[in-house]
């Protein structure tokens, strides 16, 4: 009676045996029946065995379980309470010990122990009632039986796969409980199996909706390596990358296909150190887990379950099944994914700024404006594809950049502004050509800066130099030389003035005095060569090419030109050198060409 073996017969010969061992009739038959099938049901559903307890073995007692609810049903209907009455009837029509088949049970000695039986042994006819059950009693019976066995199965269901932390082994399980219930559990008359199928349906679908937020949680995995990272690096850990000439790249092995070499190229082109693989590894890690989600949601959509040709139900109730197996429910738990998919991603965002922020005013703010680029580059060309999570970080990379284009521009431009203050003259004036002579090439103060740039862009990484942080960080660069370099140039000249003793207090002077200063000054140049104002002048030319060429390397496509800081320099040079319209017009065709032939030599920043 426990089992699911053997055939209907042998079913009701084991009813007959508890029958004659007991003296029952047929309603305590039939609940002990059911009494047996349900506890068969409790002791597959407690599974206590730890070998049991892996996707296999919850799968079997699940199937089992389920089995023997389904099979009960349909063997009480088949056999209560006609053919279980018949048979009891059977059993006392005549003597027992007369019985065919009991006498042919070697282990009873009927030959010989037959003879010392007394009269009440030998014509021994078992009374059993056959007749106290009847329809609507059996009837009432199961139902009564199917609604408990159906609450302690759909508990105990839900209990065993609070075990299950892998999704695809619950969709499984899913397909092949619903297949078996499909199978058996429509066969039961007067039984809407909807309702069990229904039962069925909410356990699994709230067990992969816990099982797929617990999944896209752990992005907060994630973000733990991030803090750790950026923690570490602001102690000043900075991990330095090796180059792709590195001595330890160049001695590794080529072997298995060169895996570990071609990846070792890849992160050093990319920038990736230890900290950033680490995090990339993290989230590629839950990901893959997420990707299961998405895919075993699929494979949920593709089942068919309308194309039972042996099936009697309506065509109605099979669309409606299909309806809601392979499309309500994949739908709900996409729907779920996708909300909290952006739900995690939002979270994360917010801590990415919160930790930015928390290190922006630091002396490290270099070093982490950099990690956090390239976790974000690395991780939002692995977004996931189930819902847009295009807006993922882009709101941070403005800042990130503006932090980027902070650090080089700190490391060049006062250089430069200090090189310019402390110019008294111009380098290369012998090489200016053309009538009247112009420059030629930008002055060495002005190559060597944007060359030092280039070079501390590199430094940092080539591949954080997106188009969008190149004109970042031109822009910084222009507003900061366009609002200064007039009064450095000033302040050169006036220099050079003052050491010839023609300052700005030259006006106040009497009249004797400036005469004196006058023949000092011509004694001066009597005796170096050097014109003070011609200096100056050449000065303000150079400086007024050096303007055109950064111009061309620093403005930002797009930007009006009443807000180019540049423009608004070259405009103020052009006034204050007060060349002829044609050698404007020489000096700014020489500026272009001079940076067509040579722009490439500036890399990113050209």
């Amino acid at each position: 009676m426990e089992t699911l073996d053997g055939d209907r017969e042998e079913l009701v010969n084991a009813l007959c045996a508890y029958s004659l061992a007991t003296s029952s009739g047929a309603r305590d038959v039939l609940r002990q029946f059911l009494h047996v099938r349900g506890g068969a049901m409790s002791t597959a559903l407690d599974i206590q065995e730890e070998g049991d307890m892996g996707e296999g073995g919850v799968q079997k007692h699940i199937l089992h379980a389920l089995g023997l609810l389904a099979k009960t049903l349909v063997d009480v209907q088949a056999i209560v309470p006609r053919r279980l009455a018949d048979a009891l009837l059977n059993l006392k029509g005549d003597h027992l010990l007369k019985d065919e088949g009991v006498r042919e049970l070697e282990g009873l000695r009927l030959d010989v122990c037959e003879r010392w039986f007394g009269d009440e042994i030998t014509y021994f006819t078992p009374y059993i009632r056959h007749d106290d059950l009847d329809g609507p009693q059996a009837v009432a019976t199961l139902k009564g039986w199917a609604k408990k066995a159906s609450e302690v199965f759909l508990e105990g269901f839900e209990k065993i796969l609070e075990t299950v932390q892998n999704f695809s082994a619950v969709a499984e399980l899913r397909t092949k409980a619903f297949e078996e219930w499909v199978a058996e559990g429509g066969k039961a008359k007067g039984f809407d199996s909807s309702v069990m199928l229904d039962g069925l349906r909410k356990v699994v679908n709230e067990r992969m909706v816990g099982i797929l937020e617990a999944r896209v949680d752990k992005l907060h995995l994630v973000n733990t390596e991030v803090e750790a990272a950026l923690g570490v690096i602001a102690s000043g850990g900075v991990e330095k990358q090796g180059g792709l000439w590195d001595n330890k790249l160049l001695e590794m092995g080529l072997g298995n296909g060169a895996v570990a070499f071609k990846q070792a190229i890849v992160n050093s082109v990319h920038g990736r150190d230890n900290a950033v693989s680490r995090v990339v590894k993290s989230y590629q890690e839950w990901k893959r887990l997420v990707d299961e989600v998405a895919t075993a949601i699929d494979q949920l959509k593709k089942q068919k379950w309308n194309d039972d040709l042996d099936s009697l139900e309506d065509e109605d109730v099979l669309e409606e099944r299909q309806r809601s197996l392979s499309q309500e429910d994949p739908e709900q738990l996409q729907s779920r994914l996708k909300e909290n998919l952006e739900q995690a991603f939002s979270i994360f965002h917010t801590k990415l700024e919160s930790s930015f922020g928390t290190y922006e005013k630091s002396e490290h703010v270099g070093d982490t404006t950099i990690f956090i680029l390239r976790v974000l580059r690395d991780l939002r060309t692995e977004l996931p594809g189930q819902t847009d999570l295009s807006s993922f970080g882009v709101s941070l990379v403005p800042k990130l950049h503006q932090a980027l284009a902070t650090k080089i521009s700190s490391e060049t431009v006062p250089a430069y502004r200090a090189s310019l203050r402390a110019r008294k003259r111009v380098a290369g004036r012998a090489l200016w050509e053309g009538e009247p002579e112009l420059p030629i090439y930008p002055s060495p103060l002005t190559f060597k800066f944007l060359h030092a740039a280039t070079v501390a862009m590199g430094a940092v990484g080539r591949d954080l130099w997106s188009g969008a942080a190149v004109d970042v960080l031109k822009g910084r660069m222009g507003e900061e030389l366009g609002k200064n370099i007039a009064e450095d140039v000033k302040s050169a000249e006036e220099e050079i003035l003052k050491a010839n003793g023609n300052g700005e207090n030259a006006g106040e002077e009497t009249t004797a005095e400036r005469e004196e200063s006058e023949d000092k000054a011509v004694d001066g140049r009597a005796g170096d060569g050097i014109d003070p104002a011609a200096v100056a002048k050449d000065i303000l030319v150079q400086t007024l090419f050096d303007s055109i060429v950064l111009r061309l390397c620093l403005s930002v496509s797009g930007t009006p030109e009443s807000k180019d800081k540049l423009v608004e320099l070259e405009k103020s040079f052009t006034k204050q050198a007060d060349l002829t319209p044609s050698s404007n017009e020489r000096l700014t065709k020489l500026a272009q060409e001079y940076w067509k032939r040579t722009s490439l030599l500036l890399g990113p920043l050209a």
